[in-house]
């Protein structure tokens, strides 16, 4: 009798347990999954969270699934089924390193175990049962206090990989109209002007037989046209600078800088190394875009009378560094800002991304920093530099990009 009264004391217990747990989770005092399985409803809470939500798992559109250490398949949410194209049924008990490519069952191992100590993810393609590869970002998670599950979340990357192939497709056909519209410009309003330059000149040389009157218009139209040709060899080369592709970036940037603090009244300061090697024609045009279009931002959003450019240049990568004294980035602006920002932003964002570098701002009410980090490629046909150098620079070129904003309205 007495050993009844124990037992029935400890069900009534784990019945307390188990409705205290179901309660907080209904109540949306933590995360948890809720898995059915031979011996009924199991719940795995999420150790350590205080989200002030559940996680409804069989209606979420992310893929979902619980995994044991080994990395086999507990559970799997029908997003999941749908991702990989595999029932359910055919999932449980299946390790996930089967839907992997095989140079990738390492990262696997590492990061399962890494999961163990805290919270890991990473972008991987996985590949579904018809062999077609989807690039997913895979977010491991700790459920259990034992340690014996894990919880993991695949998002489907593939629009936003379409999404940043075509902004970078874009950023390319812009790059080709503006290196189009800047050599017509150069090659055909350049040599008319040319011409009606040297027409004016032989009018001015037979201005004595001209009134006064008429021989002050000659004059002033030579200078009008001297002013227009300065306009426009201006424009074609903000266009697309020709310095850049003769003498490399350095001298493009010197002369854009020196350019803008002219145009814009704004003190600019450019701080760079007095020979910076020949870098490949991508890291170049890409490094001179983002000073430009930092630049094209603080003139037109910031109000800063001064700002400053800072590059600087070791065996291995190449730092930019944009900064200016305003006001800063809006508030209200600071959501959207890390997932789209304006086209100009964008696609400075994905051509830094495509080469493998990283792209950061900084912003307060004291000011903001953007900085730009590109691993070193050489342009082997430019660079003087030995087969040696050449290898170090084109290293670089493997490695994988992120970007990151960081924003902040306190000083």
């Amino acid at each position: 009798m007495f050993k009844r009264e124990l037992d029935c004391a400890k069900i009534i217990r784990e019945i307390d347990e188990a409705e205290e747990t179901v309660r907080a989770i209904s109540d949306g005092a933590v995360d948890a999954f809720v898995v059915q399985d031979g011996d009924g409803h199991r719940v795995y809470t999420l150790e350590g969270t205080d989200l002030p939500y559940s996680v409804l798992v069989e209606r979420m559109q992310q893929g979902a699934a619980i995994l044991d250490t080994l990395g086999n398949f507990i559970y799997c949410n029908s997003s999941l089924e749908e991702l990989l194209g595999v029932p359910h049924e055919s999932l449980i008990g299946v390790p996930l390193q089967r839907f992997l490519k095989g140079n990738d069952l390492p990262l696997i191992e590492t990061l399962l175990r890494e999961t163990l100590a805290g919270p890991r993810e990473a972008e991987i393609s996985v590949r579904r049962v018809d062999g077609v590869e989807v690039p997913t970002n895979l977010s491991f998670r700790l459920l259990t206090q034992d340690k014996s599950s894990i919880g993991i979340l695949f998002t489907d990357l593939t629009s936003q990989k379409q999404q940043a192939e075509l902004t970078v497709r874009i950023q390319q056909m812009q790059d080709e109209e503006r290196r189009r519209i800047a050599r017509d410009l150069h090659d055909s309003v350049g040599q008319l002007l040319a011409a009606l330059s040297m027409n004016i000149a032989r009018v001015t040389d037979e201005s004595h037989k001209l009134s006064p009157g008429v021989a002050k218009l000659v004059t002033e139209n030579a200078s009008l046209v001297s002013q227009i040709t300065n306009e426009i060899r201006t424009i074609s080369h903000l266009l697309h600078p020709p310095l850049l592709d003769e003498v490399g970036l350095p001298s493009a940037l010197r002369w854009y800088t020196d350019g803008f603090a002219q145009r814009s009244k704004i003190q600019t300061t450019l701080d760079m190394p007095e020979e910076l090697d020949r870098l490949s024609p991508e890291t170049e045009i890409a490094v001179f875009r983002a000073v430009q279009e930092c630049l094209t931002n603080i003139h037109r959003h910031s109000g800063s009378p001064s700002c400053s450019i800072r590059i600087v240049q070791d065996a291995d990568q190449l730092r930019i560094e944009i900064k200016d004294s305003g006001r800063g980035i809006p508030e209200a602006k600071q959501s959207t800002l890390a997932s789209s920002g304006g086209v100009g932003l964008r696609g400075m964002r994905e051509r830094i991304r495509r080469l493998g570098g990283t792209f950061e701002i900084e912003s307060s009410p004291r000011g903001t920093v953007v900085a730009v980090t590109l691993p070193v490629v050489c342009n082997k046909n430019l660079s003087m530099g030995n087969d040696e150098d050449n290898r170090k620079c084109n290293a670089g070129s493997t490695h994988s990009g992120h970007v990151r904003s960081i924003l902040s309205q306190h000083p």
